[in-house]
């Protein structure tokens, strides 16, 4: 039986060298991106969306790439300090032989250090590029949609 087992094992281990020498795997493809002035570990993303979170003197500023959805397909809300913004858009191809659907997610939660001027929040989607701006106030809501225009 322990003969079985390690020539299983033997099998396994050359198994995943082949696979491995085919099909290389460069780390840096599944990391993903870090905001600045935030723990990466605070934010979440089901897609690999480049974002930047910048504090300048009177506002934060969050810029997150979304190529291929519409303004419509995108969630933007503001709550106990985080900004959250979540995509979904689902995509149908295909003849009269086949059918292809594809169904893309993106989520994201961004923790903001300072209190927002939620009524000032502003948010813009233009060419797969949403830009938030929260202006940095005395006190903040708890919670406040943002509109994109």
């Amino acid at each position: 039986m322990n003969r079985m087992f390690r020539e299983m094992d033997r099998m396994f281990d050359q198994f995943r060298s082949s696979w491995d020498a085919e099909f290389p795997v460069d780390d840096r493809e599944f990391a993903r991106p870090a905001l600045e002035g935030s723990d990466a570990a605070d934010s979440t993303a089901m897609d690999h969306g480049v974002a930047n979170l910048e504090e300048m003197d009177d506002e934060y500023v969050f810029v997150m790439d979304l190529p291929g959805f519409e303004k419509a397909d995108i969630d933007l809300s503001f709550r106990d300090g985080v900004l959250s913004v979540r995509a979904h858009a689902d995509a149908e191809e295909g003849s009269d032989s086949y059918r292809a659907r594809r169904s893309r997610r993106v989520a994201r939660q961004v923790p903001i250090a300072a209190a927002v001027d939620e009524a000032e929040i502003s948010a813009t989607y233009h060419n797969g590029v949403l830009e938030v701006r929260l202006p940095v106030a005395d006190d903040g809501e708890d919670d406040h949609r943002i509109d994109i225009e």
